[in-house]
């Protein structure tokens, strides 16, 4: 019973924090600054919320040089992803942006595979290939701004996703939830900012409402999102993970729709039945393999 409420509460809280980074798409697009300035706002603002409480709960402690190593590597991989994510949402489509960032699950199980003989059985594999196809089904548009390099970037930027989502489950019995979310936002706000500082655009908010954008992304979607999401890999396995992460371009999509008036299409219906067969597959793997 336990072993079940630990893995049931990982699937909550992982749905739950995908939900919230799937709001991400909208509002980078909307946002004032650039792409990687937006990144760089959302990490500066988490930083400064999450040390000033640990400062005053006590949560804040000192590291040693070989923790402060480990703890900066999920924040260097998270930035990376994020800086080339952003720059991909301008120069392609975001269906397509949060279509190829979505393969992250795909170099999670190689990689888990390669490098720590994770093994995972055919229906692991027949539910990541349905998750895919119903994103697929979802984010496919016939008429978009198709860009190869956009396309390159956000594709590599999943690569750099899987290697955020590999560290943390690595080292998720080391370190707390909290402690990867400080340092997470701390050293991943440097690719971002070295990011923003080469791509043109608008540096600082202007507006209140452009201020608020970026708060909120601090607050809700890097706090309480990908807290949701490194508290979700502490209970469940990563390539489970990976693919309840699929949900994040679900609700992307469904957004766009609400806010952009655009039409829900009988194939995004059905992409979306696939995917989260998909994921419910994927979740009778699981129990398998363990």
């Amino acid at each position: 019973m336990a072993n079940f409420n630990k893995e049931y509460l990982g699937i909550l809280s992982t749905a739950a924090g995908a939900v919230l980074i799937g709001i991400a798409p909208i509002l980078v697009r909307v946002s004032e600054v650039s792409p990687s300035i937006t990144g760089f706002y959302r990490f500066l603002i988490a930083s400064f919320v999450l040390f000033f409480y640990g400062l005053f709960s006590g949560l804040l402690k000192k590291y040693n040089a070989k923790d402060v190593l480990i703890l900066s590597l999920p924040g260097l991989f998270f930035g990376s992803d994020i800086a080339l994510w952003h720059w991909s949402i301008n120069e392609t489509s975001i269906a397509n942006a949060s279509l190829f960032v979505n393969t992250a699950p795909i170099y999670v199980a190689a990689i888990s595979f390669i490098l720590f003989k994770e093994k995972l059985d055919n229906l692991f594999f027949f539910a990541g290939t349905a998750c895919l196809g119903g994103v697929a089904l979802i984010l496919f548009e016939d008429n978009i701004n198709q860009s190869f390099f956009g396309d390159s970037l956000s594709l590599l930027a999943a690569l750099f996703y899987s290697g955020y989502l590999i560290t943390v489950k690595r080292y998720s019995n080391r370190y707390t939830t909290y402690e990867f979310m400080l340092f997470s936002a701390l050293f991943g706000s440097m690719p971002l900012l070295i990011g923003g500082l080469i791509e043109t655009g608008t540096k600082i908010p202007l507006t209140t409402s452009g201020i608020s954008n970026l708060i909120f992304q601090g607050v809700f979607i890097q706090i309480a999102g990908q807290g949701l999401i490194i508290f979700g890999l502490s209970k469940i396995r990563v390539q489970f993970s990976s693919l309840i992460l699929l949900i994040q371009p679900l609700t992307a999509a469904i957004l766009a729709i609400y806010l952009f008036n655009e039409m829900l299409l009988i194939q995004q219906i059905i992409g979306a039945i696939i995917l989260l067969i998909g994921i419910y597959l994927a979740g009778i793997s699981e129990k398998k393999l363990k």
